[in-house]
């Protein structure tokens, strides 16, 4: 009779393992002092839950985890995603040797594995190992899945230069690009690769990571293409260590805010600013010659006529829109909103007074304005609570559906076009 707490005797091991009662067989594969066979043996019952224990189990042999690296069960091969990767070296060991051949193995079929849940879990297990095996961290960071790929390309010290800009050229998931541009660091030599990409979401989030090198040739081919990039446009201004040049040509194109921010910043020098101050009375001065006479004398429209006037000539456009947020011109920014979406004011105005985010940003979708301008919608016009606010997705660009937007819009009496 076994002591309650002490391992059974092999001859008791080989009842329990042939059991009919799948619990006693589940309680026999926990054991971690019985017989490699048995466990093996169990590494082959009919029970999931069974193997799933085997695979958990340290004292599994090797050929057994082999075998269970190849289950038809999602969760037993999981399980044995987790105990393979605490098998590793943890970072800071100086010379971890070899690993045995039996892991590389079973680390290479897991990489393969069909479900994303698996290969997802594997690569989140390894994406900040130092002696991860590096063909395993590549194989995870070709992954054509963003949910697998992604923790690798953010963390993992493996990756070196010459792998980051083979995979930003190959980009094998969609959101490849957007990851590397992410790292905590990315070298000049990485960065250039992503800027010559026609990645726009993962451009933008290389000008927002601080911890990217751009050169100045780099940042000056950003700069040809960012006119027509509204996204990069805030990460640009807000961008650390910006050179004279760059903040020259920002403040030619960005919105009129955007260089009243970038003026407010106090890293400038004083020929910076001097530079930003020139460019910001010229870009007023421009704006004031386009409104019609009348406004200058006092005598003019409200900001409702205004944008409607501009409308009718063809010159009202995001900029002009991104200018009423800033002063705050609710009717200017209700009127042009419409005129840009061509639906009625009142329901326009109906939209912003029911606070609804989804509703502001399927209006700002149809009047063909960029997501950064939604957000400000939702901010400062339409007053969204905080809980309620609809983010971009990755890269700056809608986060809804065509066919959600259409629905939003539909509720407000809005047919589609």
């Amino acid at each position: 009779m076994t002591t309650p707490g002490e391992p059974p005797s092999y001859e008791a091991a080989k009842r329990q393992a042939r059991d009919p009662d799948v619990s006693v067989r589940r309680a026999l594969a926990e054991e971690t002092s019985i017989a490699p066979e048995l466990l093996y043996y169990l590494a082959c019952d009919v029970a999931a839950e069974v193997r799933a224990t085997i695979a958990g189990n340290p004292a599994t042999p090797l050929k057994a985890d082999l075998l269970l690296a190849e289950d038809v069960d999602e969760g037993v091969r999981l399980a044995l995603t987790g105990k393979t990767v605490a098998r590793l070296p943890r970072n800071g060991v100086a010379d971890p040797g070899p690993l045995p051949r039996l892991i590389l193995k079973i680390l290479e079929r897991l990489g393969a594995d069909p479900s994303v849940a698996v290969r997802r879990a594997l690569a989140e297990a390894v994406q900040e190992l130092e002696h991860a095996p590096s063909d395993l961290i590549r194989t995870l960071a070709a992954d054509r899945d963003d949910a697998v790929a992604e923790p690798v390309l953010l963390n993992s010290p493996q990756l070196a230069d010459d792998d980051l800009v083979d995979l930003v050229r190959a980009a094998p998931a969609p959101g490849t690009r957007g990851a590397i541009a992410r790292r905590a660091s990315v070298s000049s030599r990485v960065a250039d690769a992503i800027a010559r990409s026609d990645d726009v979401g993962a451009i933008a989030a290389l000008i927002a990571n601080h911890g990217a090198q751009i050169r100045e040739d780099t940042l000056d081919r950003i700069l040809d293409r960012a006119p027509q990039e509204e996204s990069w446009h805030r990460p640009l201004v807000y961008r650390p260590g910006l050179p004279r040049f760059a903040i020259a040509r920002l403040s030619g194109f960005v919105a009129l805010s955007l260089v009243e921010a970038l003026q407010r910043r106090s890293d400038l020098d004083p020929e910076s600013l001097a530079i930003v101050g020139e460019m910001l009375n010229a870009r007023k001065e421009q704006e004031a010659a386009r409104r019609p006479p009348e406004a200058e004398e006092g005598q003019g429209p409200d900001g409702a006529e205004r944008a409607r006037r501009l409308a009718r000539a063809g010159r009202l456009t995001a900029e002009d829109v991104d200018d009423a947020i800033f002063a705050g011109d609710r009717p200017f920014v209700i009127a042009a909103i419409a005129a840009l979406a061509a639906v009625e004011e009142s329901v326009v105005d109906r939209i912003f007074k029911a606070a609804s985010g989804k509703a502001t940003v399927a209006l700002a979708w149809r009047a063909g304005i960029g997501m950064g301008l939604a957000l400000k919608l939702q901010h400062q016009i339409a007053h969204v609570p905080a809980r309620s606010i609809v983010h971009s997705r990755e890269g700056g660009g809608y986060p809804l559906t065509v066919g959600e937007m259409e629905w939003q819009l539909e509720f407000f009496g809005v047919e589609p076009r």
